[in-house]
């Protein structure tokens, strides 16, 4: 017998499967015993939908359990929450400038860049530069 072919899972998919959406069991068929992986692109946009809908810690706490089948989710999470909290402070940060961001506290580790102005709102981030200071 062959090992089921792996697949990776997007992020509507995931949502019907966590509502119990009426699409959700047509889903289940396809995934089945297959292994199951989710992009970081996924993960981030459902932390990111949690943060700027406000769920709950307890809506939030079921959610983690149910993404505790794919691959870990911590810089996403972080992603999320500095664009989230960049946007509430009146300076958004660009899609990928959130993922060197959060790439960088994830690893509890500076950021070296030329842009300090492009990092100024992400909090617990530590910015190294040789760029003239304003």
């Amino acid at each position: 017998m062959t090992a089921a072919t792996p697949v990776v899972v997007d992020t509507d998919v995931i949502s019907f499967l966590f509502k119990s959406h009426s699409l959700a069991s047509a889903y289940q068929v396809l995934l089945v015993g297959r292994p199951l992986a989710v992009s970081l692109i996924s993960l981030a946009e459902i932390e990111y939908g949690m943060e700027v809908k406000n769920w709950g810690s307890a809506r939030r706490d079921l959610m983690h359990r149910f993404l505790a089948r794919f691959p870990d989710h911590d810089t996403a999470a972080l992603w999320a929450k500095i664009k989230s909290s960049c946007e509430k402070k009146g300076r958004p940060i660009t899609f990928a400038d959130a993922w060197i961001a959060a790439s960088a506290v994830q690893l509890n580790i500076p950021l070296v860049t030329h842009n300090v102005g492009d990092y100024v709102a992400v909090k617990s981030l530590t910015v190294l530069t040789a760029a003239p200071v304003s």
